[in-house]
This record gives C-alpha cells, structure tokens and sequence, in this order.
C-alpha cells in the first residue's frame, strides 16, 4: 500500500461515527420485513395477524412455522 494510498483512507477514518453518535442500524431483512408487515396492515382481513407476525418475527426473533402457523390459522391449533 502506498502512502497516498494511506492518507487517503486515514479521513475516513477520522469522520467515522462514534458509537454514541449512530442512530440504530437496521438490518436488510427486517426491512423488508418490517414493509410486508406494513402492507398486511392495510388488508383488512390481515390487520389484527399482522401486528401479532412482527412482534414474534421482528421483536422476539422467532422464525420457528408452528408459532407463525398458530397466529395465522388460530382455529387450526
């Protein structure tokens, strides 16, 4: 690595966000997650399922199919 090349990686360095300073990162799939569950929303018949998906899949982190199936076919268990 040249000098030059190391000088200019150096600023960038330097204007790197402190820890304190970062707003919360979120990841790509809870992105896109967090905008399908926005659009179940707006389904009528979804409404109440969609609420109950993001808090077990976004806020608990549970992707297990039995406790996705038992929120969307409640009848069934």
């Amino acid at each position: 690595m040249s000098n030059d090349t190391q000088q200019k990686a150096e600023p960038a360095q330097e204007q790197a966000p402190h820890a304190g300073d970062a707003a919360p990162v979120a990841t790509v799939a809870s992105g896109v997650l967090g905008a399908f569950f926005d659009e179940l929303e707006k389904t009528e018949d979804l409404k109440d399922k969609a609420g109950k998906l993001r808090a077990l899949i976004l806020g608990e982190g549970v992707m297990a199919e039995p406790a996705i199936r038992a929120i969307l076919f409640p009848d069934a268990t």
